[in-house]
């Protein structure tokens, strides 16, 4: 199996096939829209893509190189190291969507199989229905961490259902977010665990309530770096934060790449 890369994917340390520039240069064209030419590429291609930064952006890679595999023959396993549009994973709203569930339904019919690092929907009902395999990132936190030191909690109820971990519940109000709950962690290291930062607040309220709560040193773990400000809001106020490279330019230093390799069962 081939390995092919997205542009937003090229941070990864894969020996992938990268899609090739124009002629005179770049992936888009001077009016804005991206340009997409495969490789030289034979049999079963597995495409690797992150939906951020420049998600919308990078879908219009991720389509027209899905498109340009499909017309050459070749079976695709897709794999997302950030799932786009993740966020968006029910009706919030009325007239709204749930553009994950639409999107991955979609994809689902182009594709053999769908591969995601740990999905910000991956506690909803809805996944069931849809052939999502989950790579977990979690044992590669771990392990980076040494997360048998610490007493490990999550911010939310959300990080809760994900990972089976105690957790505070929050409450949203004038742009500000307040946690309740009391986690017992007087004298202990805590590691603030999610799947996601965004803008950082839910995780910033976590630690100055388990500071409030006794704790002797907070630190942060998450999956993906969404924002740059969130990533950098934590960092500073937390005493370490742990985060993988799923996103390009968020410092994240435990690595996703073995995870992918596993999941695909393909080789260094």
């Amino acid at each position: 199996m081939e390995l092919l890369v997205t542009p937003p994917a090229e941070h990864l340390s894969l020996e992938a096939a990268r899609l090739r520039e124009h002629p005179d240069g770049g992936r888009r064209f001077p009016d804005g829209e991206v340009y997409v030419r495969l490789p030289p590429l034979e049999g079963p291609v597995a495409l690797v893509h992150a939906g951020q930064p420049a998600p919308n952006e990078g879908l219009a890679y991720l389509y027209g190189a899905l498109a340009a595999l499909r017309e050459r023959g070749h079976t695709v396993r897709l794999v997302f190291t950030y799932t786009p549009y993740c966020r968006q994973d029910r009706a919030f709203e009325a007239g709204t969507l749930n553009y994950a569930r639409a999107m991955l339904r979609d994809l689902a019919d182009c594709v053999e199989r769908i591969y995601a690092v740990d999905p910000h929907f991956a506690h909803r009902e809805w996944v069931e229905g849809v052939p999502v395999e989950r790579i977990r990132a979690l044992p590669a936190l771990r392990d980076a961490v040494g997360m048998e030191e610490y007493a490990v909690v999550g911010p939310d109820l959300g990080a809760v259902q994900r990972f089976g971990l105690r957790g505070f519940r929050k409450q949203r109000g004038g742009g500000e977010v307040s946690l309740t709950g009391d986690l017992n962690v007087a004298g202990e290291n805590v590691l603030v665990f999610d799947d996601m930062i965004a803008t950082g607040g839910t995780m910033v309220a976590a630690r100055e309530r388990l500071l409030e709560q006794g704790a002797a040193t907070v630190r942060a773990a998450a999956v993906h770096g969404v924002l740059e400000s969130g990533v950098e809001r934590v960092r500073e106020a937390f005493d370490g934060l742990y985060l993988t490279n799923s996103i390009a330019d968020r410092g994240g230093e435990v690595r996703v790449e073995p995870l992918v390799r596993a999941a695909l069962e393909v080789e260094e």
